[in-house]
């Protein structure tokens, strides 16, 4: 008797390490959210062959865990996460990944970071954001080069808190050193909420919040002589609303506003096809943003609880723009983007063609 239940024993065990050794090809990880990096459980998460063949759909376990077993050969797939309201994807922006296995490369991890109303507490909300500014050179305190700035950057992000008007907003970047111009046309808000360290909220106008994230798509072409275009690129951006005055009136380094934009190419691999960088440390993996000099970040909250009043600000921001553009600016205007006097908006103005 115990001899013959020794053998069931081993004959289980053997099935089962051959059905392990026949899932070896595999991809697995993680959706967390974006706030405070806590597991998603119930997230749905497919996945298709690459050309049609293989599909499957599963649901994030509690630890926000998920894997899928793949044919034992070569093969390329598209890993997808289908979210549901309020939910949006962070990184990978699209909320996709693209893989192909080979005899050399049958294990796979990826993992997502989305934003949901289930994680972060009240650490978000709703808000719009009008901005414009200039990063002067922090080695020789003055501008760089005949043209100024290194970096000048201005537009609006859901205006009058509607993420339909003008398609979410319309973003600007031209990076002089490198002679690039970026046009965020397609704009998504992830996140709404408060820095560490410094009071929350930010005034003029008065908000609960003082930091707005942002991703979305647009172009990237080349200026000033330089002939390249990247055509459709991403991106995702952070803004910091923390003072007013936000640059160079202000005399506390950490009232300054600060700001940080990665544009790529590449979904699947965001910081190995960086095209262009803002940032302290020249690492798009962390999120060191840069204080600005010159210009101001504005975040408002006005209309966000009622969509009538929305669309109203929507148009109500789009007028402020285009009058602020023709009159030459103004640094306190608490309604219109936030621009700069003088020469610099002379330089930011054609940021709003």
């Amino acid at each position: 008797m115990r001899k013959l239940l020794t053998s069931a024993l081993l004959v289980c065990a053997t099935t089962v390490l051959g059905s392990g050794l026949a899932h070896a090809w595999f991809i697995q990880g993680q959706v967390v959210c974006a706030i405070d990096g806590s597991a998603v459980p119930g997230v749905q998460v497919q996945i298709a062959s690459e050309p049609a063949g293989f599909a499957g759909s599963t649901s994030t376990a509690g630890d926000g865990g998920y894997v899928f077993y793949l044919p034992d050969s070569p093969g390329c797939y598209i890993v997808s996460l289908v979210l549901g309201a309020g939910q949006t994807a962070v990184n990978p922006a699209s909320g996709t990944f693209e893989f192909c296995t080979t005899d050399a490369n049958r294990e796979f991890t990826q993992n997502f970071t989305i934003t949901t109303p289930s994680c972060g507490g009240s650490t978000t909300g709703l808000c719009w954001l009008t901005a414009g500014g200039a990063k002067f050179s922090s080695i020789t305190g003055t501008p760089v080069g005949q043209s100024g700035p290194q970096h000048s950057w201005g537009g609006n992000v859901y205006p009058g808190c509607s993420p339909t008007a003008g398609d979410g907003g319309d973003w600007n970047h031209i990076a002089f050193a490198q002679k690039l111009h970026f046009h965020g046309r397609h704009i998504v808000v992830d996140r709404c909420g408060n820095i560490d360290g410094i009071p929350p909220g930010s005034t003029s106008p008065a908000t609960p919040f003082n930091y707005i994230e942002f991703h979305g798509t647009g172009t990237l072409v080349g200026i000033q002589g330089n002939k390249a275009d990247y055509g459709t690129v991403y991106f995702w951006a952070h803004c910091e609303d923390r003072n007013e005055p936000g640059s160079s009136g202000q005399r506390d380094g950490a009232g300054k506003d600060r700001y940080f934009l990665h544009v790529f190419s590449n979904l699947a691999d965001p910081n190995g096809s960086t095209l262009l960088l803002v940032d302290i440390d020249g690492n798009p993996a962390t999120v060191d943003p840069v204080t600005i000099t010159d210009g101001n970040m504005q975040i408002h909250i006005s209309s966000c609880s009622d969509p009538a009043l929305a669309a109203a600000e929507a148009a109500s921001a789009k007028s402020l723009l285009y009058s602020d553009r023709a009159s030459g600016g103004s640094s306190t205007s608490p309604n219109g983007p936030a621009s700069v006097t003088g020469t610099s908006w002379g330089r930011l103005k054609t940021l709003y063609r």
